[in-house]
Order: C-alpha cells, then structure tokens, then sequence
C-alpha cells in the first residue's frame, strides 16, 4: 500500500467553490455502505468570518459533491481520488466560541416524496427491475439493475414510502440495495463476495484496537419453508440444507420460484453475519489499493480484502462499511464480516402441492424423488409403518433406490446405504442432502 502524504477534500455547494469550502473546512467524515442505509457524511465549518450563519446559511435540500484528494510520498505528483458522490443536507447545526457550523448530509433524492411519502399501489406481472425503474423514476434517480431478473406475480405498496417499500422487495428476494450520486443501485452481495481480494491486511497494516467477533445464535443449517396460498388452493415448500438448526419460515409466497428465493434470502441474510471484525487502518496503509489496471483507489464497502496472519480469524472478508475520517490527518475504520458459504441449491422436492380432501392425491404431486438422489431424513420422522427410527438415521446421508412402485404407495421412499436398504419413509420427511 501507498504512504500518504496529505488528504484534502474538495467540496463544492451550491455556488460555493470547492477552494471557498476548503478555507473554513475544520473536519469531514465519509461514511460508505455497502447496502441497506444510506452514504453519509459530516461537515465541521469554521464560521470566523459569519458567513455560515448570514449569507451562506445552509438550507435542507441543499446539495454537497465531496472529492477526498490524497496527495502520496512514493509516487510523482498522483493525487488518489475518491468520488463520495452526491449529498442532500438532512441536519445542521451552529455552535459558538469559536462560531462553527455542523452539517450531516446523506444520500437521498432531493425530493422527500422518497422517504417520506406513503404510497399505496399495486404492482402486477412485472418485474423487479421494472419495479425500481418506476420508483427510481418518480424520485429523480437513475436505476443501476445489477442483478439476476426477478419476476413478480403480484405484489402491494400498502401506506409505504417508496424507500421502505422496495428496500424490503429487494431484500426479500436476496438482494441488496443502495442510492450513490444520484443512482439507485440494486445489486447481488454474493457475486461482490466472490471477487477476489483487493487488498491483504495483517496486524501491521491495522491499528491495535480492532475487534472481532463471532456468535452462533442466528446462525442456520437449514431452512424448512411452508406457505398456503388460500386463493390459489395450493402449498409451497422448500426444505434446503439440513442438520440440527432449522430456520422455519412462511413468508407469504405466489409461486414457487417466489417461495425458493425467499427461503434462500431468509437463511443467508440470517446467516451472513456470523463473524464480523471492525479495524482502522494504520497511517502507512492509508487503505489505497492498486487495481488490476494500474490505477491507485481506494477500500470502499462491497469490496473484499484478506485479512493474514491472525491465526483462526484470518480469512476473506467483505467490507460491510468503510468510513473516512479527515482532521488533522487522515483514518480509515472498516466494518468487515467473513465470507460465509452461501445456500444455493433448493429442494427439488419443492413442488406446489394441491389441496384436496384426497390424502394420496395430495402425497403423489409431492413426490419429485428419483432413483439415485442423495438424501436426509427430517429429525422426528417416524418409519413409512409408523415406527420410531433409529437416532442416527438423522445425522447420515443416504440414497433414495426406490419410489413408489411395484405396488407400493406413491409417497413411498426406499433408502439405502452402499446398495443396503436401510429404511422406508414418507417423501414428506425427506431433503436434499
């Protein structure tokens, strides 16, 4: 990493230059997330000369487009730019001896109607994507899509702001979302998850008073999913992972594939933060990486960086927040959370099943088995007779080698272990291992 020589931000505001910003500038703090808040940042002024309160004297809505500069040893007269983007003033505040004015500013359209207005609205045979056009639209925004399609059958705004609403749509479906300069972006964490690092950290590049952590509680093995659609008349299962912590969920669902991606969003955003550390990068890493083009930038949030040689906690993290902090020299804390192994696959035992007073009708269009598929049993199943199973039937994977068939019930599974059979269940107390 470069050594920093100096860190300036220009800033410009209304008519203001970013050079008559500059002569009263006390401290800047920029504040980058990766996903579900908004970018901040936190202006302290010098008003020795009363502009701030008279003629200059902020008003909500404002606007500031800060640029941090740093100006490095090693290297020719480079200077490393790092765009922060596009901020409306939210908060501001005076105080005296010496005159100084406070001002926090995030990134939100101009317009409060995002934020602020309830909206009802109902949004049928789209899209996610054309979902968020039209919000982003009617906010002044720009929509940046970078996502797999989502569509959606039927979904409703009920006395929602447009900002509350499709946070949560985007969520919902495994997705994360952010507003920079302007943009509306919607993204997928897990394909900034697999980038590759930009940056290795060991204990010499970071300050000594880093914290790590990690927690088992809302952590998952496995997620089982059951919903009913009254109107359609049919159930919607996914059974996904297995093992001894199940997140059970029933999020209202319109068809399965709505279903899978919902429990697949449940279990990995539960998931996701089991480990997380917090560090600031000492002054001689000054966090500037050189990309694979050559050029010099910055650690931002959604990028990921390998910490080493921290025994058990070294491993790839992604930067959850990055926040930069000017005034009298230059700090850079990151808010990282390792990089857990994501779910992915879904039961294909997951069908629609149709409800019917007919027991067996509704057991036969659940049964998507094959001869050859490696499964597990559901802890608290009970043998196709009734019986109790064995303890370790629950902990073992086995292989299906019969369904149904040759005069047997059609939700009828045989299991086998190494061409053995081993036990005959119901398909209803089965999951892909």
């Amino acid at each position: 990493m470069a050594r920093a020589r100096y860190s300036t931000v220009e800033m410009t505001y209304n008519s203001k230059s970013a050079d008559q910003m500059m002569e009263c500038l006390s401290s800047f703090q920029y504040t980058d997330v990766a996903s579900g808040s908004s970018d901040s940042i936190n202006v302290e002024l010098s008003d020795v000369y009363r502009r701030w309160i008279a003629g200059w004297f902020p008003k909500k809505g404002d606007r500031l487009k800060p640029i941090i500069c740093r100006y490095h040893w090693n290297t020719d007269g480079e200077v490393i730019k790092t765009r922060c983007g596009t901020f409306v003033i939210d908060d501001f505040s005076f105080k005296g001896g010496p005159l100084r004015c406070s001002i926090a500013a995030v990134a939100m359209p101009s317009t409060s109607g995002f934020k602020a207005t309830e909206r009802t609205a109902t949004y049928e045979k789209t899209t996610l994507k054309e979902i968020g056009q039209k919000i982003a639209a009617r906010s002044g925004l720009t929509l940046f899509y970078e996502a797999a399609s989502v569509s959606i059958e039927s979904v409703s705004q009920d006395k929602q702001s447009d900002c509350a609403f499709y946070s949560d749509l985007v969520v919902r479906y495994g997705l994360a979302l952010k507003i920079f300069n302007d943009r509306l972006v919607v993204f997928d964490e897990a394909f900034y998850e697999s980038k590759p690092v930009v940056a290795t950290l060991t204990e010499a590049d970071i300050e000594p008073d880093w914290q790590w952590n990690t927690t088992l509680a809302g952590t998952y093995t496995g997620v089982k999913y059951q919903y009913t659609h009254s109107n359609k008349n049919k159930t919607f299962k996914v059974n996904i992972g297995g093992g001894k912590r199940i997140l059970v969920c029933n999020d209202s669902a319109n068809n399965q594939t709505e279903a899978t991606l919902i429990a697949l969003a449940k279990i990995n955003n539960a998931n996701k933060n089991t480990t997380t550390m917090r560090l600031t990068l000492s002054a001689t890493s000054c966090g500037t990486v050189t990309t694979i083009t050559g050029a010099t930038r910055s650690i931002m949030a959604t990028d990921c960086v390998q910490i080493a040689g921290i025994g058990q906690l070294s491993g790839k993290y992604y930067v959850e927040q990055a926040t930069y902090n000017i005034g009298g020299g230059l700090k850079i804390t990151l808010n990282l959370r390792k990089v857990e192994k994501r779910f992915t696959r879904h039961s294909k035992s997951s069908t629609p099943v149709k409800l019917s007073s007919t027991t067996a009708e509704n057991k036969k269009s659940a049964v998507n088995y094959k001869k050859g598929d490696k499964v597990r049993v559901t802890k608290g199943a009970k043998s196709y007779s009734g019986g109790k199973l064995a303890s370790f039937i629950f902990t073992s994977v086995y292989t299906v080698m019969q369904v149904g068939g040759k005069g047997l019930p059609s939700d009828r599974v045989v299991l086998g272990n190494n061409g053995t059979v081993v036990v005959a269940v119901k398909a209803d107390d089965l999951y892909y291992a």
